[in-house]
């Protein structure tokens, strides 16, 4: 009898323990009718001139952003006074000064940029370059706006079309946050 009860106990007892834990779990985990707040990003109301010009951060190109090229992105910064200079990046950063303190920027062109509509009303932005001495012409036509947040930065910007000398590519303008 005594072995029984030492038996019981020894069985029992993670029994138990083990069903007051799933019990707790499964309360948890049941909905009871609050409201979950998202965080989903939003896309942004101010004018993509603005977003632009009055912002010193990194702009991506990429075709998408979980795009992986073996050769980097393409990376601009844009200053309030129309100058422009394009860096290759392996990686997306949260800032430019993140992307510098790790010496993560490869200087390949500086020039001009300008901002205008087309008849279709989408904002074009051109720019005036020279890639490594020889000059360049890019044209971005931004579409609708995104928000979306991938490896742990949350990405704003466009969906665009880039133009280089006569190549297009289908991609995102986007520009990265922690």
């Amino acid at each position: 009898m005594k072995h029984m009860k030492k038996l019981y106990l020894i069985i029992g007892l993670p029994l138990v323990c083990l069903s007051l834990l799933l019990t707790g779990c499964a309360k948890t985990g049941t909905d009871t009718g609050r409201t979950v707040k998202t965080s989903a990003p939003k896309v942004s109301k101010v004018t993509t001139s603005k977003q632009i010009r009055n912002n010193g951060g990194l702009w991506y190109f990429a075709k998408d952003l979980k795009y992986k090229s073996n050769s980097g992105m393409e990376a601009f910064t844009f200053t309030k006074n129309g100058k422009v200079t394009a860096y290759n990046v392996k990686k997306y950063y949260a800032s430019y000064a993140a992307a510098k303190k790790v010496k993560g920027l490869g200087s390949f062109g500086k020039g001009t940029y300008k901002l205008t509509k087309n008849k279709q009303k989408q904002t074009v932005l051109t720019l005036k370059m020279k890639l490594s001495g020889i000059p360049a012409t890019y044209t971005f036509k931004l579409k609708k706006g995104l928000a979306k947040k991938y490896k742990g930065l949350t990405f704003h910007g466009f969906n665009a079309v880039r133009t280089v000398d006569g190549d297009t590519v289908n991609g995102v303008f986007v520009q990265a946050k922690k």
